[in-house]
């Protein structure tokens, strides 16, 4: 898979295995610093050939391999159809579907998916004036083919040699954290919430928790991650895009957020002021 934005492209050798029971996924790096990332249902592990580091931790399945975002009756809601159109994608046949946003608050999307297993093949996010944002794409397709389990089992289980470290998550609901959505981003509805501890925090002192929530419109998503206000840590606001993808960090009262979405900044900058503390 390519993914293009910006002027830079990167690529990856993807497997993706589902027994229908249980799904399995590896990742591996083709450009820059060796990694490989594999998954087994929600379990994620990251290694660093390199240097022999490993990183574990639990994902809440809230985006599958190459899909759309839950919600489709949310995304009609958020995006006008245009009519199919026909492709050829790294071999195969393909609908496309152009998606555009019925208000400012988004981008247009165009998709190619498999005619005949309705896997995405490619995915542009369009701006206002038409240009691509950012391309992802699938060069390379083989479907239906049987790899074997121990492809991402094997490697999960063989870490000697490698220093694990475990990044602890859990799952958790926004209201019971002390959050409310006080005024919600048009659109856009809650699909996950998990909190989890700082890797860099001080491990002598008490742990410091980050909550990530991560909404939804139908086709996009926006992680919101809240924690505490540290001026050591935390110098000022900030805002950056890569291709479609817009970061923004910011200060709310005792509280540090950093907005992270294929959305226009305009947006990014609407979730902050949409979340209340109520303790």
């Amino acid at each position: 898979m390519t993914v293009g934005a910006n002027g830079s492209v990167s690529s990856s050798r993807m497997v993706h295995i589902c027994d229908g029971r249980h799904r399995y996924e590896r990742v591996e790096a083709l450009d820059g610093r060796p990694r490989v990332q594999l998954r087994h249902n929600d379990q994620l592990l990251t290694l660093w050939p390199d240097n022999k580091q490993a990183r574990s931790e639990s994902r809440d399945p809230v985006a599958e391999f190459p899909s759309l975002a839950p919600g489709p009756a949310l995304a009609l809601d958020n995006y006008e159809p245009a009519p199919w159109l026909r492709d050829r994608i790294a071999g195969h046949e393909a609908d496309v579907l152009l998606l555009k946003p019925r208000d400012k608050l988004r981008y247009a999307q165009r998709l190619w998916a498999d005619r005949e297993t309705g896997l995405l093949l490619r995915s542009d996010v369009i701006g206002p004036a038409g240009e691509v944002l950012e391309s992802s794409a699938f060069t390379e397709v083989q479907i239906g083919s049987k790899a074997p389990a121990d492809l991402v089992l094997g490697p999960m289980r063989r870490l000697d040699g490698y220093k694990l470290v475990r990044a602890p998550s859990e799952r958790t609901q926004f209201e019971a954290e002390g959050w409310v959505i006080g005024r919600p981003v048009p659109g856009f509805a809650l699909v996950s919430c998990s909190k989890r501890p700082l890797m860099d925090a001080d491990p002598q002192a008490k742990p410091v928790q980050v909550l990530q929530s991560v909404f939804s419109d139908g086709l996009t998503q926006v992680s919101v991650f809240i924690e505490p206000f540290d001026p050591q840590r935390h110098k000022q606001a900030m805002g950056t895009s890569m291709g479609a993808t817009h970061t923004l960090s910011s200060r709310q009262g005792d509280w540090w957020f950093t907005v992270v979405g294929e959305v226009p900044m305009t947006t990014a900058q609407q979730f902050p002021a949409a979340l209340e503390r109520r303790r």
